[in-house]
């Protein structure tokens, strides 16, 4: 098995819990860590475990959670910059929270708002949070996200880095979830700034990292 990130070699590892066990994929190389593409949902039941998620705009936690987002990567940031929020989610609280915080936010998500409103444009920030876990081929979503990125932009992921050790990951909460395909930590984010332009401006090294486009 060759890693779907950077072709390199994979380890393969069985994982099982009550109600399932899959295979997983490690690369040795970039530590990106993939599930087979046999036990990928269909695009319908994707869609409705998304529509499950209780994150709703009226929760004032769940907007504190996204409050401390941009605290953390918008320090120092001017209110006239572009922004592109990239995967919303069924209703779009990080840019509404940002909205609140002064600035102005362009909004896509392949399901719940699929115009591709960015085409044509650059944007000094795009954020992406709690998305590239769901997209089993990233690498095609991340050029086009950095294709879109002015000089000197910032790109701001938020995913949950994966304990780069198979027992940990067996037992870690973030693998339940059967939307969560995809894994990645600082090593494999590191090689995709390498691969696109971006160099790491900074991370918390648990699930933010903070790219500029050189």
């Amino acid at each position: 098995m060759k890693c779907k990130l950077c072709g390199g070699d994979c380890e393969s590892h069985q994982i099982k819990s009550k109600n399932w066990e899959k295979i997983y994929h490690r690369c040795l190389n970039c530590e990106f860590i993939f599930i087979d593409r046999e036990e990928l949902l269909e695009s319908s039941e994707e869609l409705e475990r998304y529509e499950m998620h209780n994150n709703s705009i009226d929760d004032p936690l769940y907007r504190a959670y996204f409050q401390k987002f941009i605290d953390y990567a918008f320090e120092g940031t001017p209110k006239e910059v572009k922004i592109l929020d990239y995967g919303s989610g069924p209703e779009p609280v990080l840019a509404s929270v940002l909205e609140e915080n002064g600035y102005s936010v362009d909004i896509y998500d392949k399901y719940f708002s699929p115009e591709k409103k960015f085409l044509g444009k650059e944007y000094d920030v795009i954020t992406s949070t709690e998305v590239f876990e769901h997209i089993y081929d990233p690498m095609e979503a991340l050029k086009e996200i950095a294709d879109h990125l002015k000089p000197g932009g910032k790109l701001v992921i938020m995913t949950h880095f994966h304990y780069n050790d198979w027992e940990r990951f067996g037992k870690w909460w973030y693998i339940k979830d059967s939307t969560h395909i995809v894994f990645y930590n600082m090593k494999t984010m590191q090689w995709i700034g390498e691969k696109l332009g971006l160099a790491v401006e900074k991370d918390n090294n648990k699930n933010i990292v903070i790219f500029r486009k050189r």
